[in-house]
């Protein structure tokens, strides 16, 4: 009897280590937390009586922004990726949506689509390229892009510019954080949305 208790013993003691050595290995479950743009609307320095149809792309983000985690500087030279607070889906779509969105509500301008339409033969296309698109190394939002207006019947660039825009979180949450950078898109849209009616103004073949 001696002999099967003490086997028993040994059996429950390794089932015991086993146990304890397969949780300590186990990694704790991480909460991921998915965030969203949202439109900000500005209202433009001036207005057009009649604009073009607007085609919105290609919009294209920098690879390492579009891995699927937001982005944090750490210094000029380096970046994290922040596992825990994720894009609510691909980030090029996700912008060329708010930027459409944007645009209609600093417009007043419903024929905005996304690219490309095959129906709109005329008016103008708007290509956009983010560079940065993150939390800097200070906290900030921070965005930099380069933008075209492109004229639909002949490819020829109306307009080129690059636009760096920042924008301080209330607070240090990484909500805060989301609706500092929608608030720096909405930036660039309001700027995008006045050279559009600048250029109609001057009487530019949109």
């Amino acid at each position: 009897m001696s002999k099967s208790r003490n086997w028993k013993r040994c059996l429950w003691a390794g089932v015991l280590l086993l146990v304890l050595g397969t949780a300590a290995c186990m990694k704790p479950v991480m909460h991921v937390q998915y965030h969203n743009l949202t439109p900000q609307p500005f209202a433009s320095s001036s207005t057009a009586k009649m604009l073009p149809i607007i085609l919105v792309g290609p919009v294209r983000v920098s690879s390492f922004l579009d891995q699927g985690p937001m982005i944090k500087q750490t210094s000029a030279h380096s970046s994290v990726f922040l596992e825990q607070h994720h894009w609510a889906g691909d980030l090029d779509e996700m912008l060329a949506r708010l930027i459409s969105q944007n645009l209609a509500l600093a417009l007043q301008h419903e024929n905005i689509y996304p690219y490309p339409d095959s129906t709109a033969e005329k008016g103008i296309r708007l290509e956009v390229n983010f560079f940065h698109f993150e939390k800097d190394a200070n906290g900030d939002a921070l965005l930099q892009a380069r933008w075209k207006i492109i004229d639909n019947s002949d490819q020829s660039i109306l307009k080129s510019a690059s636009s760096e825009q920042r924008s301080q979180p209330q607070n240090a949450e990484y909500d805060a954080l989301t609706e500092s950078l929608s608030l720096c898109l909405a930036r660039l849209c309001h700027e995008i949305a006045n050279t559009v009616i600048g250029l109609y103004n001057k009487g530019e073949q949109l």
